[in-house]
């Protein structure tokens, strides 16, 4: 009987031991940190420069059909002439720019002489002493239309003295021969049309009043 009785308290002792001994605790652990990389946002590349562009519609002479479209673009130092034509007679034609924007008389004389800013002899736009305005001959088809498409040095589109704004284009009833001065005997004038220059965009975001809008009336006087 005292062996079971100091069984029992032995027993009873190792359980307040066990309930007075300290708990072992779980510790959370921190989540490693994370390292942020911010990657620079690239600079947007500004908008290309549109190019100086310019460009003449030509009207016919009367009792003809003849039509087309010049169009000069400035490219660094150098004009590119593109030309379309219409309505012309099979063959070939001379083509020059003039150095009067004026198309009012019936046989185009008002606009005046070739373009010659440098006081040049006449020539092919291939020659080395020319005309600023010596654009050379264009071909036309059976059916009337005919393209020319040429770079030049000694025109701009910018403002200056070769500059082909406020010129005009003539389109001859023959072909040039590149050497009578100082026309090419090129013959009489079919077709004329005033270079212009492009309007130029609007700036991003800008409102455009419509044309012949009246403005908003002022706002009434504060009392």
């Amino acid at each position: 009987m005292r062996i079971q009785n100091a069984m029992t308290l032995a027993a009873a002792a190792l359980l307040v031991l066990a309930a007075c001994a300290p708990q072992e605790q779980a510790v959370e652990q921190p989540a490693p940190a994370v390292e942020e990389t911010t990657q620079p946002v690239p600079e947007a590349a500004p908008p290309e420069p549109m190019p100086l562009t310019a460009s003449a519609t030509l009207q016919p002479k009367a009792g003809t059909n003849v039509g087309g479209t010049v169009t000069f673009t400035q490219e660094g130092d150098a004009v590119r002439v593109d030309a379309r034509f219409q309505g012309v007679a099979a063959g070939t034609h001379g083509f020059h720019l003039h150095e009067t924007g004026d198309c009012s008389a019936a046989d185009f004389t008002s606009a005046g002489a070739h373009f010659n800013p440098g006081a040049a002899s006449h020539g092919a736009p291939t020659d080395a002493t020319r005309h600023a305005g010596d654009l050379g001959n264009i071909e036309i088809a059976a059916d009337g239309t005919g393209s020319l498409s040429l770079s030049t040095s000694l025109l701009t589109v910018a403002p200056g003295p070769n500059s082909a704004v406020g010129k005009a284009v003539i389109l001859h009833e023959k072909a040039d021969d590149f050497k009578t001065q100082p026309t090419g005997d090129a013959g009489g004038r079919i077709a004329c049309g005033v270079v212009q220059a492009a309007a130029e965009p609007a700036p991003a975001g800008a409102e455009l009043a419509p044309t012949g809008a009246e403005p908003p009336p002022p706002p009434p006087p504060s009392v």
